[in-house]
């Protein structure tokens, strides 16, 4: 058996793997046949057009019910031909008998991700593996196939981050949904900006070092220094920074500090212990 190919016949030895644990990842439909089945040689045929059309989008698991009979009474086959869709390691969905290409396709594409979606998880495997320009084109590929897409604007706003293009990233935010600016990533690619936009506006670091060196309660810039290093993504002297102006003075500001460093927590999600180290000095500090 070819392991990539989108169509395969399940037996007893590869049921596990190739069946079972393979739909954590991919959709396996498996489709119980035989020879003798007069339906089952029109509705094979297209679910083998479709596998093939789809490209491996899912995978075609064929199960000969004459020579797999412990594996179909596994799945409680009492008519053929029967098809069921499994993912996650369950069946979440299933019919019985021939059906048209029309009403298969419709089976299928409940289960699979859209145009759009494959685009937006090419993207971030581009992204992971370092290639900008290539997730950005897939990026506002997935837009034009799914324009209400507010997933694909917000990784576009958190690239245009990374180069400080902060009124590009700014336009990405204000075409998303309402409903979306509730979302963690909406409020963690806005604290992005906010951040870029305060730093952009205060003095240099060293400058606001010197002032806070001369006077520790200036808490003002205090906030401003944050800013500025955690648009350096220098979290730790920027969380250092606001806590120990919660130290001095929780309440200055309606609480501005605390409420700017657990919004910073946020930006630091890749550095989980440096996090909870700060939580837990912060919850010391208020108690």
């Amino acid at each position: 058996m070819n392991a990539v190919s989108p169509i395969f016949d399940v037996t007893v030895e590869n049921f596990e793997s190739d069946v079972i644990l393979a739909s954590d990842t991919t959709l396996i439909v498996l489709d119980f046949w035989a020879e003798w089945c007069g339906p089952c040689k029109t509705l094979t045929p297209i679910l083998e057009k479709l596998a093939k059309e789809y490209a491996g989008r899912f995978r075609l698991a064929k199960v000969n019910t004459e020579e797999q009979q412990e594996i179909a009474s596994m799945f409680g086959i009492r008519s053929i031909p029967t098809v069921i869709a499994l993912k996650g390691q369950k069946p979440v969905s299933a019919f019985q008998g021939a059906q048209p290409e029309a009403r298969v396709r419709e089976f299928l594409d409940k289960f699979l991700p859209s145009a759009g979606e494959e685009k937006l998880a090419k993207a971030k495997e581009k992204l992971d593996s370092g290639d900008i320009e290539g997730a950005i084109d897939e990026l506002k590929v997935a837009l034009a196939l799914t324009p209400s897409m507010d997933a694909a604007r917000l990784m576009l706003a958190d690239i245009a981050m990374r180069d400080n293009r902060i009124e590009e990233a700014k336009q990405y935010l204000a075409q998303c949904k309402p409903t979306t600016k509730l979302d963690e990533d909406y409020q963690r690619v806005a604290s992005k900006i906010e951040a870029a936009e305060q730093a952009g506006n205060s003095p240099e670091a060293n400058a606001l070092r010197a002032q806070i060196a001369s006077d520790p309660t200036d808490h003002e810039a205090r906030l401003q220094l944050a800013a500025v290093l955690v648009v350096e993504s220098q979290f730790e002297p920027a969380f250092q920074t606001l806590l120990e102006s919660v130290q001095l003075d929780r309440n200055w500001n309606e609480q501005a500090a605390r409420k700017k460093l657990i919004e910073y927590f946020a930006l630091a999600k890749e550095q989980p212990e440096l996090v909870r180290r700060f939580r837990q000095a912060l919850a010391a500090t208020l108690n």
